[in-house]
């Protein structure tokens, strides 16, 4: 009895160093490549050429904030049925998603499903003065 108790624990411990094994090397594998930041602060913007929300109300949104920002903030769009390497490197599920990425290259904040320009502002201002920012601070969609 004793026995079966120890293998089953030690089953279990087994599987939960597999587990976080794994996810340390998805962790690294995640990191953003040199060639997708092209400033300090890079927006990534994901989404399908099919997707209604990408094309009515997230790109309208990111197209003012680039003109807003000018060179403090480069905002890269990336087509994930074109680039599904992107896609998967960077675990995005949902499109639109945007995803804030500073110069070293760490992922500081992500945003799935349409973002407001306000939204979009707070996070940038925020971002600007190094505090973090909590998912329930962001204003919310009507």
């Amino acid at each position: 009895m004793i026995e079966r108790l120890l293998f089953a624990v030690g089953l279990l411990l087994a599987l939960w160093a597999g587990w976080c094994l794994i996810a340390c090397v998805q962790r690294r594998l995640a990191r953003p490549r040199a060639a997708d930041l092209e400033g300090p602060w890079t927006l990534l913007y994901f989404y399908t050429p099919t997707c209604g929300p990408c094309r009515l109300v997230q790109a309208p949104i990111l197209e003012s904030l680039a003109a807003e920002w000018k060179e403090a903030v480069r905002v890269r769009p990336v087509d994930v049925t074109a680039d599904p390497e992107a896609a998967a490197r960077y675990r995005v599920w949902t499109v639109p998603t945007t995803m804030w990425v500073d110069a070293s290259g760490t992922i500081r904040m992500v945003n799935n499903g349409v973002a407001t320009a306000e939204a979009l502002r707070q996070q940038w201002l925020r971002l600007q003065r190094g505090k973090r920012i909590r998912a329930a601070e962001l204003p919310r969609l009507p």
